[in-house]
């Protein structure tokens, strides 16, 4: 469900940042805009195009679905493809490369075909890409693995081993910088999503012939570093830099915690402005995750209780790899297709040992599932399928009538530039705190001050892609992510500190010759270290814990039932302070409740609960 709300504006009803922007195209060479989420980019580019309406213009888009939508949207003037689809014709037409059968390597490939061992062929893989995904002529260094990748890339070249979209992307620019192959002039050129640009991409970009360049995007969506994308926005020359800061998709709400976690997690300067929508009216809503294996957990439970849902992505997406997981651990290698480095594999020790060693956060995830529900899994995907196929035919069956009861689901790489409603944010995201840990900062004022200095991007990303899952909610948000408890804190830099604190103390009590990353252990095994430290310095036993399902569901029924708030803490083993924290984020409470429970409870009041609020609060 592909819609862009600030598509709905007239031509009419330009921004003072719009018409700036189309002013600029005529006096500048290369123009740089700096859009948040739902501010109308995209909307904005095709106001270009139809002011030059004389104009030949290319708009590169970073996916094939955005390249989909925007070619029903824009002018016959606007030529409208991806990169990867710019370069591919190209290399079809002027070279002999087959691009007929595209592989995707694994560590494990490598390994085999060039008889070195996985730590070899996992650098070498990381290598090739690396030369893939910048503008450098060729490999120069001459270890194994730098050889290893240079024969990879040779090896393609000649039609000894099969290509993939990296190589052919890199061998386009490699002949279009050297003006070994035609191409077109244009007056405009248009990148949109620059922040997920990788330097080849640039590169491409920047030899491609035009008189004015437009590159937009948004640094915040910057979430694709481990393909090697780099922020165009901080890299490319600009004669103009301009802001869309006047987003038409959400609320005031949905902009404070959105504005909150830039200041503070970015340092963002610009605060995204937004109109105030009296409109409360819940038709649509999205689920966001940050892995498959939670979609399939949500999907699950949707079948359970009989509710109707909608994958984004083609649901062979989502369950291929744990499917096949599942054939390993059963002893069905030979139904093995797509992920066929599972087959080199004897067993679950094997496979978990493998995927520890390349930390592949995925492929344990897609382990732990496929260990929890065993052959439902094909249950679940056949169901996942049936209204896959019956919203795509939606207009023939019926089904868009069912809208309100439809919960669409998709992990937050593929949410990027959708919407709804209501949007719930899972509870999978990596915790803010052991980021800044992994980052190697002590604290948020650490973090804040070394962040431009940084060089793990990946793990910034990760404070973006939580953006671009808050920021597809118009109306509503469903805060069962952990990291709310920052952004609704009172003092934020307080509680962030706390938590690092906590992380690093709980760090030291792993025993491991290995660098352990708190963002790629699973939440179990960060849970069990934190419970035993805990127990063993005598507090409660889920003191600052993650909040588990089974947990949440447990604190609403007895706030419902009344039960007191210190009974509730000791059953299920936290302070008073975390349960009413709890029922704050989970918004069975509200601020103001939860001061005067947190009151009431200071004073020894002798029975807090639920109706405790209905009491006269002196304030």
């Amino acid at each position: 469900m592909r819609y862009n709300a600030a598509m709905n504006m007239q031509t009419t009803n330009q921004t003072a940042q719009q018409i700036e922007i189309l002013e600029s195209v005529k006096r500048y060479k290369n123009i740089k805009i700096n859009a948040f989420a739902g501010t109308g980019k995209t909307t904005t580019l095709r106001l270009v195009a139809q002011k030059y309406e004389h104009h030949k213009i290319l708009y590169l888009a970073f996916n094939s679905a955005i390249k989909n939508e925007a070619s029903t949207l824009f002018p016959n003037n606007t030529s409208v493809k991806t990169t990867h689809g710019l370069a591919y014709a190209a290399i079809k037409k002027y070279t002999k490369i087959d691009l007929s059968s595209l592989v995707n390597y694994r560590a494990i490939d490598i390994s085999k075909t060039f008889e070195i061992s996985y730590n070899e062929a996992i650098g070498a893989l990381k290598i090739f890409e690396n030369f893939c995904n910048n503008t450098k002529d060729e490999i120069t260094q001459e270890d194994t693995e730098h050889k290893t990748a240079k024969k990879m890339f040779d090896q393609m070249l000649i039609g000894v081993l099969k290509p993939n979209h990296s190589f052919y992307l890199k061998y386009y620019y490699l002949l279009l910088s050297k003006e070994q192959i035609p191409q077109f002039s244009y007056d405009i050129l248009m990148l949109d999503e620059a922040q997920d640009t990788n330097d080849v991409t640039l590169g491409i970009f920047q030899a491609l012939n035009a008189k004015t360049k437009i590159y937009v995007g948004d640094k915040h969506q910057q979430i694709y570093s481990f393909r090697g994308s780099k922020n165009a926005l901080d890299k490319m020359p600009c004669d103009k830099e301009l802001y869309l800061s006047q987003s038409f998709r959400f609320n005031k709400e949905i902009a404070h915690f959105a504005n909150t976690l830039l200041s503070n997690f970015k340092n963002e300067e610009v605060n995204i402005e937004t109109t105030e929508n009296k409109d409360t009216t819940i038709t649509t809503q999205g689920y966001v995750s940050r892995t498959n294996a939670q979609l399939i957990s949500i999907i699950s439970s949707r079948i359970n209780n009989k509710e109707p849902f909608v994958t984004v992505r083609d649901p062979n997406e989502i369950f291929t790899l744990t499917i096949e997981v599942y054939y390993l651990l059963n002893y069905q290698k030979d139904k093995i297709q797509r992920n066929r480095f599972l087959k080199e594999f004897y067993n679950e020790e094997d496979v978990t040992e493998y995927a520890n060693e390349v930390e592949d956060y995925e492929l344990k995830s897609a382990l732990k599932v496929a260990k929890e529900y065993q052959e439902r899994i094909f249950e679940f995907k056949q169901i996942a399928d049936k209204f896959f196929k019956a919203w795509q035919n939606r207009s023939l069956n019926n089904f868009d009538k069912r809208l309100n009861e439809i919960l669409f689901l998709t992990t937050a790489h593929t949410a990027k530039g959708l919407e709804w409603d209501k949007v719930f944010i899972a509870d999978d995201f990596n915790d803010f705190a052991d980021l800044i840990v992994d980052l190697g900062c002590d604290s948020l004022e650490t973090f804040q001050k070394q962040m431009y200095t940084l060089s793990n991007q990946e793990l910034l990303d990760e404070f973006n892609l939580f953006y671009v899952a808050m920021t597809r909610a118009k109306k509503q948000l469903v805060k069962e992510s952990e990291n709310f408890h920052y952004l609704m804190a009172k003092n934020i830099k307080k509680l962030v500190n706390t938590r690092i604190s906590e992380a690093i103390e709980n760090l030291k009590t792993i025993n491991s010759t290995k660098k352990v990353r708190l963002s790629k252990m699973q939440t179990e095994d960060k849970q069990q270290i934190k419970a035993q430290k805990n127990i063993s310095e005598g507090k409660l036993k889920n003191s600052g814990l993650k909040w588990v399902l089974e947990d949440k569901i447990k604190l609403k029924s007895m706030f419902k039932k009344n039960h007191n708030i210190g009974v509730i803490a000791s059953k299920l083993e936290r302070s008073t302070g975390a349960i009413l924290g709890e029922l704050f984020k989970s918004e069975i409470i509200t601020k103001e409740e939860q001061l005067h429970l947190s009151r009431l409870l200071k004073n020894n009041h002798r029975n807090v609960n639920k109706k405790s609020l209905t009491q006269e609060q002196a304030f």
